[in-house]
């Protein structure tokens, strides 16, 4: 074996045991977007941060996971739950 075949083994063996890494760091990566996503989530249950709990910041609130602006969407959310809060106490009166 020369050493252009030696370097080329040594070569694709370095890139075979990089492989993992990267997989690695994807994955890590993926499970963080995942995580900051459902810190704004108030459907999982632990995860919700204290600025993320309520109405009180939705002046230039940005989804962590995608940087996308959320006061609009966060206040259309929260004038829906209320109207539904509204219609169950309503339809629980008429029981």
């Amino acid at each position: 074996m020369d050493h252009q075949e030696r370097a080329d083994e040594l070569e694709r063996e370095a890139d075979a045991a990089e492989q993992p890494s990267k997989q690695l760091k994807q994955e890590i990566e993926d499970t963080r977007s995942d995580w900051e996503a459902k810190k704004t989530d108030q459907q999982v249950p632990g995860a919700v941060e204290e600025r993320g709990a309520g109405p009180h910041q939705l002046e230039g609130e940005e989804d962590p996971a995608t940087g996308d602006e959320k006061a609009e969407e966060r206040q259309a959310e929260l004038e829906e739950a209320a109207h539904s809060d509204a219609r169950s106490e309503h339809d629980d009166e008429e029981d």
